[in-house]
C-alpha cells in the first residue's frame, strides 16, 4: 500500500505521494502504541479503503513533531520522509489541513 497526501478541500490535486517502502517504514517504526508517535501511528494503522483521515490543528503540528523524530531515527533514504514533512510544515504555515489515505496503486 501506498499513502496519498491532498491538502484539504483539494480531491484533484495531490501535495504528496508516499511510496510503499515508506509505508512499510512507518508501519514498522509507529505502529504499536509504545512508539510514542501519535499521527504518525494513526496513518501506519490505515488500510486501504479506510476512511480519508483529516490532519489539521494540534493533530498537524504533532505530525511534524512526529516526522522529525523519524528523520533523525532512520537510515532510511529521507527524502521521502524531508519531502512529507515539507508537505506538513508549508499546511501549517498556510492553515491547511490534509487528508490523507491509502492507495492500493502505487505509482511506478
Amino acid at each position: 500500500m501506498a499513502i496519498l497526501v491532498r491538502y484539504a478541500g483539494d480531491e484533484l490535486t495531490r501535495a504528496i505521494y508516499l511510496s510503499q517502502r515508506f509505508y512499510r517504514l512507518i508501519h514498522r517504526k509507529a505502529r504499536k502504541e509504545s512508539s510514542g508517535y501519535s499521527v504518525l501511528r494513526e496513518i501506519a494503522l490505515l488500510k486501504y479503503k479506510s476512511p480519508t483521515m483529516t490532519v489539521g490543528g494540534d493533530r498537524l503540528a504533532q505530525l511534524v513533531s512526529d516526522l522529525r523524530r523519524l528523520k533523525g531515527a532512520t537510515f532510511f533514504p529521507q527524502k521521502e520522509v524531508a519531502d512529507f514533512l515539507g508537505v506538513c510544515e508549508k499546511a501549517v504555515s498556510d492553515g491547511q489541513a490534509l487528508w490523507v489515505s491509502g492507495d492500493m496503486y502505487p505509482e511506478l
